[in-house]
């Protein structure tokens, strides 16, 4: 394979293309857009004005033509300095085997749903014959002990279906320190000097047996590399907002996907999760500190997967994104709300980015821009709310404004105006039309359905997006301004199953809604012929709580927004299966009952704890003891969590429940169960208090 200098010249051809296409569309842009700007402006409002409007015209040029660069990469069949280009497909008999550990960090998900795509993976990988070469770890930081009980039990579960030679191994970190990147400092401290490489998965992610295996040729093949990301299709979608985000991304992200490539080449960005990572270097060489800056600059890096990636560049690796790598696949959030909440957490760990862009040395510049961009993703909210408020107080100096348009200061009617919403609509709809003629010039229309269904889906989505982007502008403005003024975020598992309920969504959007009265009231008592180009804005978020919840719901018989894995199946995907959002233990009890009244759990649930004495000792008893007699809503999340973690106080809480008097609630426990059987199957008998138990109790006592 050629040396890392020689696509070098051909990325900084490139970019520089890219900088000029931009910089004189933007150029051309701004000169159309002042004619139309009214005389009568302030002199200090029209250059912010224009100020404003150049960066925006701007960031939606480098979309535009990133997807231009997509499709002509797409249209002379694929880019021939991608490592997917440059590495043929093996044979069998050059299968690379390399110790990998596929790692899926959780925090409260959905147990069935997140380890049975787990269980799919390494069903899949059963058939490559390269299962002995790879580990899997479910590395949690889940707090609430009915959810990493069900892990746990589900892991032990999945393990005794395993083929032989095939690892899957469950750890619980007892302190989460900061967050995912935590997570993973966490396992590699611990396992990662046994392997040569990591793939990393979300709680969401499937990855095909074929993925993971070209992940490991293309990494042996290219030792300069350090991470190489693959871009992941959407799938399994089930609610209206989930399949329009996954018919978008299956349409469209092919286009954005190859042409970001192709820019990037050996400087891409990581995204964090469906991606290989060279063990060794990213161990030595990325590292994350906590940030010690002012308010939101302080504390851990909530958006690692960038600042790994730039910091993989400073210490002379590539980083790559191939698109050609088939079989990557995650799951859209369900509901608008629940991809406005992930939005909230990304927008504060974007914005950290601007304290690391100042105090990090020796980063490339093309990670320097990756982390510019991020930023700029969520700022461009904040400056579209200030540019139509500018546009409508310009509009206002023309004693005849003439209206008609996106803009409230421009007059379409002249030869400027018509031409910039011309060029405009180009900027904004133009990837949408690339996109299905690159699906048509390479037949790929009976994917989705045929070219006319793909049209018919593609204006239904459009017009989707247009919908939704007042509502997210001023979403991602309040989450702008929290994350600013470092207000607390929370960060636990995501909902994946949707079904919110309309008094949900209306409370969600409460603030948005008065937010959006009051300002159409103000327009329309101050500025009322600016009403009717204020409508377009401000409609949609009038009717948020509505379309939000029209948007959760599942959409009715038939393929509504139809992808290609709805007419040819994925094994993977099918694998994974519709798995159900929760599972209770046999007899009808939950997780912490069961551990409790079992005899097995009791006896044989040991952990690496030792025995304890003194102190801790005590405390467990008292805890125990609370357990016992208010039964185990008298306890936090910590404090059941520690009962289970100590096979003496587990032990010790078994006997105690069930000996357990009429008054206790654990009573009503043991009813129950005894119900569910109906006499079919055995209550299983207590474990008998033994010598060392009542020790331990003397001891505690």
């Amino acid at each position: 394979m050629n040396s890392a200098a020689c696509w070098r010249p051909v990325a900084f051809r490139r970019r520089l293309l890219l900088v000029f296409l931009v910089a004189a569309q933007t150029l051309a842009g701004v000169y159309l857009f002042a004619q139309t700007v009214p005389e009568q402006a302030n002199g200090g409002t029209t250059a912010t004005l224009l100020a404003v409007f150049g960066l925006l015209f701007a960031w939606i040029g480098v979309g535009f033509w990133t997807a231009v660069f997509g499709f002509f990469a797409l249209r002379f069949g694929g880019d021939p300095w991608s490592l997917s280009s440059r590495v043929g497909q093996p044979t069998p008999e050059e299968a690379t085997v390399a110790p990998t550990a596929v790692v899926m960090p959780v925090c409260n998900e959905p147990v069935q749903r997140t380890l049975g795509g787990l269980k799919a993976i390494i069903r899949d990988l059963e058939r490559t014959g390269q299962q002995e070469s790879v580990d899997f770890y479910v590395l949690s930081d889940s707090r609430d002990p009915e959810i990493w009980l069900e892990e746990q039990a589900t892991c032990d579960r999945i393990r005794t279906e395993l083929a032989p030679g095939q690892q899957l191994f469950y750890r619980r970190r007892n302190i989460n320190l900061n967050y995912k990147s935590g997570n993973i400092a966490d396992f590699l401290r611990r396992w990662g000097r046994r392997y040569r490489y990591m793939v990393v998965l979300d709680a969401d992610s499937l990855l095909s047996a074929h993925c993971i295996t070209r992940l490991i040729q293309l990494m042996e093949a290219r030792p300069e590399a350090g991470i190489i990301q693959t871009t992941p299709r959407l799938a399994r979608a089930e609610t209206r907002f989930a399949r329009l985000q996954q018919f978008a991304n299956r349409c469209y992200g092919r286009l954005y996907g190859s042409g970001l490539a192709a820019i990037q080449l050996g400087e891409a960005t990581y995204w964090g999760h469906n991606a290989i990572i060279r063990v060794a270097p990213f161990m030595t060489h990325c590292g994350l500190r906590k940030l010690r800056g002012p308010g939101l600059f302080r504390g851990p890096v909530l958006s690692h997967d960038f600042i790994e990636a730039a910091l993989m560049g400073r210490a002379g690796y590539e980083v790559w994104l191939e698109p050609a790598i088939a079989g990557s696949f995650e799951e859209s959030p369900p509901t608008l709300e629940d991809d406005l909440i992930r939005d909230r957490r990304w927008c504060r760990g974007n914005l950290q980015h601007l304290w690391l862009l100042a105090t990090l040395g020796k980063i490339r510049l093309a990670h320097r821009m990756a982390l510019a961009t991020g930023i700029f993703s969520y700022l461009a909210s904040p400056l579209w709310l200030v540019f139509l408020g500018l546009s409508g107080y310009v509009a206002l100096a023309d004693s005849t404004p003439a209206l008609p348009g996106v803009m409230a200061t421009t007059d379409t009617g002249s030869g400027p105006g018509f031409l910039l919403v011309l060029v405009t609509s180009v900027l904004l709809f133009g990837p949408r039309l690339l996109a299905i003629t690159d699906h048509a010039l390479a037949k790929r229309t009976s994917r989705f359905g045929g070219l006319l269904r793909l049209s018919g889906n593609t204006l239904m989505e459009t017009l989707a997006a247009l919908a939704l982007a007042p509502i997210r502008m001023l979403i991602h403005t309040f989450h702008v301004g929290g994350a600013l003024s470092n207000l607390r975020v929370g960060w636990q598992g995501q909902n994946r199953s949707g079904g919110a309920k309309p008094g949900l969504s209306l409370r969600h959007f409460a603030l948005l809604l008065a937010s959006a009265v009051a300002a159409l009231s103000l327009i329309q008592w101050h500025a009322p012929s600016l009403t009717p180009w204020a409508l377009p804005v401000l409609a949609p978020v009038l009717f948020s709580p509505a379309l939000a919840w029209w948007l959760s719901r599942k959409p009715g018989e038939g393929q509504w927004l139809a992808v290609p894995e709805d007419y040819r199946t994925t094994r993977v995907i099918d694998l994974a299966g519709p798995a159900p959002m929760g599972h209770r233990t046999p007899g009808g009890l939950d997780w912490f009952e069961q551990m409790v009244l079992s005899p097995v759990s009791a006896r044989d649930h040991r952990r690496s704890a030792s025995p304890l004495r003194g102190k801790k000792a005590r405390a467990l008893a008292s805890l125990v003891d609370r357990c016992a007699t208010e039964g185990k809503q008298g306890l936090t999340h910590r404090e059941l969590s520690l009962i289970c973690k100590h096979p003496e106080a587990l032990a010790a809480l078994h006997w105690r429940v069930w000996h357990a008097s009429h008054e206790s609630p654990w009573r009503e426990t043991l009813t129950r169960m005894a119900q569910s059987v109906e006499g079919d199957s055995p209550i299983p008998a207590p474990l008998p208090r033994r010598q060392e138990q009542i020790a331990w109790v003397e001891v505690a006592s």
